[in-house]
This record gives structure tokens, C-alpha cells and sequence, in this order.
């Protein structure tokens, strides 16, 4: 093959390659190039010979950066920077730098691939995949507000499992004393009346309208408890005598008072005063019942009645076993009932009934307590402008 035919097929081969190809002294001036370079810059060969590298790249130092320094580690990979076009606008190269001896003369080449296509192939991908991390992450949130509320309602179903098996027990007990001792006054008052006695069949009688009393309270008080679960209390505001209403209580507690238990009342409340006096009555009367049961013969009870200009205060302190240190964050609970009163009779959804009260005036209730010592249960509660 003649010299000049060589030239020619090289040529050829140089052009026909799908990457540019540009070479260039030590000050950047390029003496070669081939034909895709031209088609990526849009420039003709002719204009190419005529520039500097240095206008090809948006980084007009990087083609020098590697002249000086043509072994660093920055220029053994392929690097992808923006390239400009002769029009201006940016097209995405990778360029990948060498160097060529010729003729005792050291030249810098630069082979160059346009992969704007690519880029955006991969920034298509990449937003796609934004989109699908985005809802992955809404699937994972969504999945896990699913799991909290399968838990919460998994607790809530073993709660009332719970609640259900407490209910099942104590209602054994606090149901089956009182209908034996039914059962038995009945089978008496046949006896007594076939016998003529009638004095002991009314003692009986008597005593069976006492444990059917008894029986519509319990049952009343699960009523209200459902009614306060459910939202059902509305109260009803008016304006009435605190003293009145608190004397009233004293009175009616007198009977239910143990030997040589004394009520003590300290009532600074003389004024006319605007509450729900029936839910206030049923406060005072649940939180006084309880300090009864709980408190030795000969123990003393005191209610005290206070205010300032924005609320009500009703305490009520006794002397009785106290409630342990570890319970006092359950007594609120319903069905719950402290292991020193179990000896005692109960549903164990008084206190519940009393804070829900409580809650339905927008008040508060607190409490503090030591065991074999007593306890004192305070009740704060706003006042009410009835005009309003």
C-alpha cells in the first residue's frame, strides 16, 4: 500500500470512529481532530484547527489541569463534565485524557463521547425512581399506621378481654352475695309467715327491699358507666345552695357511718353557687362512701368545701388503709381495685364513675394517699356563670 493510500485508509478508520477524537500541544492548540468531534460541537474541521481546546469544555481549566499534571489520579478514569457546542448551548461528554510522543514532540489527546442521550435515560430513571421511593415510602408509612392501629386495636381487644374476665369475677361475687342472702330472706319469710311471726318477716322484708336497693345501685352504676364510655352525660347547670346540698349528704351518709365514725363538714362555701348539683351530689357522695368503707370504727371523715374567684374545691380526707404506693396509677381504672380492699365489697368502678364525672364538668380530681395512714381525694371545679 502507497504511502498516500495509507494516510487515506487511516483517515478513514480515525473518522469512522463513534467518539471524537481531538489532539493538542502543550498550549492547547488542537492539530487534529476527526469527524464525530465536529458533529458533537458543531463546529467544521477547518474552525478546529483554528481554537483552543480549552473552548470545547464548560471547565475551561480541565484540559490544562491535566497537561500539568498528566499522571494524577483525577485523569485514569473517564470523567463526565459539560462540554459547549459552537452555538452555546451544553451537551454532556465524557472525556477521557492520554498524551502520545511523536516525533520526539509529547501531544495530549482527549477522546470524547457525547452522552446527553444517556444522561437523560438516567435521570428519567432516577426521577422514576424518586417517584417509586416516594411511594414506597407512602406504602411503608401507610403500612405501618396499618401495624399501630392492628396493635392498638389488639390492646384494646385484650383489654376488654381483660375487663371482660374482671367483670365475669367480680360480678360472681358482688352479685351471688347479695341473691343468696335474697334467696334465703325469701325461704324466711314463708317460714315467719306460716308461723306467725310477723315481726322477723318483716326484718326479712326489709331486708330483701335493702339487697334489691343495693342490686339497682350496682346496676345503675354500670348504666352510668356506659353512659360516661359513650359520651352521654350532659350536664345540667343551675344555681343552688352549696350548704344545702352538702348538709343533705351529711345527713343521708349518717346511717351508713360505722360505730364512733365521726363526719366532719368544713364548708367555706356560703354563698349560692352555679354547678350540676346532681352529678356534684354523686362526686361528694361516691368519694364519702368510700372513705366509710375503707376506714376503722372510731376514724374520722372530714369534707371541706373551698373557692376563689375561679374555682371550686371539695376535699374529702379519712383515716383508712390507704392505697399502696405501686396502685396509685391504676385506681382510676375500671374494674380495678387495690389488693388491701379486697376484703372489702365493690365493683371496682366507682372512682371510674367519679372521674368521668369529674371530666364532664371540666374539672379535675387528685388524690394522695399512704397506706395504713388514709387518704384525701381533691376535686377542683370551674365556676359556671349561669346567666351565660
Amino acid at each position: 500500500m502507497l504511502l498516500k493510500e495509507e494516510i487515506a485508509f487511516y483517515k478513514v478508520c480515525f473518522d469512522s470512529m463513534q467518539m471524537g477524537i481531538l489532539v493538542c500541544d502543550a498550549n492547547q492548540n488542537i492539530v487534529l481532530c476527526n469527524t464525530p468531534l465536529e458533529e458533537i460541537f458543531g463546529y467544521t474541521n477547518k474552525e478546529i484547527l483554528e481554537i483552543n481546546a480549552s473552548v470545547f469544555f464548560e471547565d475551561s481549566n480541565i484540559f490544562s489541569q491535566f497537561i500539568s499534571l498528566p499522571e494524577g489520579d483525577d485523569h485514569h478514569q473517564p470523567i463526565e463534565i459539560y462540554g459547549v457546542k459552537k452555538d452555546g448551548s451544553k451537551v454532556f461528554l465524557e472525556v477521557t485524557f492520554g498524551n502520545v510522543w511523536y516525533q520526539n514532540t509529547l501531544y495530549y489527546k482527549a477522546i470524547i463521547s457525547d452522552i446527553s442521550e444517556r444522561k437523560e435515560k438516567e435521570q428519567q430513571i432516577t426521577g422514576q425512581n424518586s417517584i417509586l421511593k416516594k411511594e414506597i415510602d407512602n406504602r411503608s408509612k401507610e403500612l405501618h399506621d396499618v401495624i399501630e392501629q392492628l396493635k392498638v386495636s389488639l390492646l384494646k381487644e385484650k383489654e376488654i378481654n381483660h375487663l371482660k374476665t374482671k367483670f365475669i369475677t367480680m360480678a360472681s361475687h358482688e352479685f351471688k352475695t347479695p341473691l343468696s342472702a335474697l334467696l334465703t330472706s325469701t325461704e324466711l319469710i314463708i317460714k315467719y309467715s306460716d308461723l306467725n311471726l310477723y315481726k322477723n318477716r318483716d326484718e326479712h322484708v326489709a331486708k330483701v327491699k335493702s339487697v334489691i336497693d343495693h342490686l339497682n345501685k350496682m346496676l345503675d352504676g354500670f348504666l352510668t358507666l356506659e353512659n360516661i364510655e359513650a359520651g352521654n352525660i350532659t350536664p345540667n347547670f343551675s344555681n343552688f345552695d352549696c350548704n344545702s346540698l352538702i348538709n343533705e349528704i351529711k345527713n343521708h351518709a349518717q346511717s351508713f357511718l360505722k360505730n364512733k365514725q365521726s363526719l366532719q363538714i368544713n364548708n367555706n362555701i356560703s354563698e349560692t353557687i352555679c354547678q350540676d348539683a346532681h352529678i356534684l351530689n354523686i362526686i361528694i357522695t361516691n368519694l364519702l362512701y368510700n372513705a366509710i368503707k375503707y376506714s376503722e370504727e372510731d376514724g374520722q371523715i372530714v369534707i371541706s368545701c373551698n373557692q376563689n374567684k375561679s374555682n371550686l374545691y371539695f376535699s374529702i380526707e379519712d383515716q383508712g388503709i390507704g392505697i399502696p404506693k405501686n396502685e396509685q396509677n391504676l385506681i382510676f381504672k375500671r374494674f380495678f381495685r387495690a389488693k388491701n380492699a379486697m376484703y372489702y365489697p365493690g365493683t371496682g368502678i366507682g372512682l371510674n364513675i367519679v372521674k368521668g364525672y369529674v371530666n364532664s364538668l371540666n374539672g379535675s380530681i387528685s388524690f394522695e394517699s399512704e397506706e395504713h395512714k388514709g387518704t384525701i381525694f381533691k376535686v377542683q371545679l370551674p365556676k359556671i356563670d349561669c346567666n351565660e
